[in-house]
């Protein structure tokens, strides 16, 4: 495993999806006490390890059951390519999870023990996603799964470490930031829908077909703005937060880019800049409460 490889396999264009929850969970722990600065930073290399270690799977599991070919989009290709051998990449993906458990454990030792439930539910989450003889990734409930890890988990795992417990507004927060980390793998799963649909997976737009997976893609869109604006009329998020209307504008145009001839190739890249877009401007809207 050279520099060069780890960096390809590493995915850098999805480690977005992991900056947004580690963000707003810390712009909450700033905003409601005394934060441990230390803490959250382990949380970030915690969860960008993680990350990785679930990159390095899918790149895995995809080569092994051959959905992976030189010319597929969205892979690191270095083991298509024959850079590294499948298992080398599986052992980095272990150590991977190997060095996230490592730092979690001081988190459990010397911030709070729900923590290592929490980092276990994600470990677990990252290999069923991938591997298994039933992986996740093939279903319609990919989505769903990602939602709950990267949104309401990561988020309120965050809060717990940096600020010593979870506040309702980490709860609230976590929804739109869920939605919107889904809308990623819905743009993916989009891309790669007729090569699925060859291999026998079940995603939402095997199922539902093109236009129906862009329906989907459009509401969970919708949904994320939605969500923060009930969250404000609640009570549960400050005013402040509404700064994520800005990012109407980029949702409008980026749902449209999709409908455009080879639109569906950048799928996975605008959808992640709507992603971080929407997460820095949801962190600020937060820390400009205070």
């Amino acid at each position: 495993m050279t520099a060069h490889a780890f960096f390809r396999v590493s995915r850098p264009p999805t480690l977005a999806a992991t900056v947004v929850p580690i963000l707003v969970g810390g712009a909450l722990a700033w905003i409601s006490g005394h934060v441990v600065w230390w803490a959250w930073i382990d949380i970030v290399l915690i969860g960008f390890a993680m990350q990785i270690g679930a990159n390095m799977l899918n790149e895995y599991y995809d080569y092994v059951k051959g959905l992976d070919k030189p010319e597929s989009l969205g892979i690191g290709g270095i083991i298509v390519s024959g850079e590294v051998a499948a298992p080398t990449v599986l052992r980095w993906a272990i150590g991977c999870y190997a060095t996230a458990l490592g730092l979690g454990l001081l988190l459990v030792i010397f911030r709070n023990p729900w923590l290592l439930l929490m980092g276990i539910l994600a470990i677990g989450a990252g290999f069923l996603y991938a591997g298994g003889p039933f992986p996740i990734s093939a279903t319609p409930f990919g989505e769903f799964v990602v939602f709950l890890i990267m949104g309401p988990l990561e988020v309120t795992a965050t809060e717990l470490a940096a600020l010593g417990h979870i506040t309702p507004a980490a709860w609230v927060a976590s929804i739109p930031v869920g939605f919107l980390v889904a809308s990623i793998l819905l743009g993916n799963n989009l891309r790669d829908r007729l090569q699925d649909g060859e291999y026998g997976r079940r995603t939402i737009p095997v199922v539902l077909g093109e236009s129906g997976g862009l329906r989907v893609l459009t509401l969970v869109v919708v949904a994320a703005f939605v969500s923060t604006i009930l969250a404000v009329i609640s009570g549960h998020l400050p005013p402040s937060t509404l700064i994520v209307l800005l990012a109407v504008p980029l949702a409008s145009s980026t749902i449209r880019s999709l409908t455009t001839p080879d639109g569906l190739k950048r799928a996975v890249p605008v959808m992640g800049r709507l992603h971080i877009v929407f997460g820095l401007l949801l962190s600020l809207g937060i820390i400009l409460h205070r």
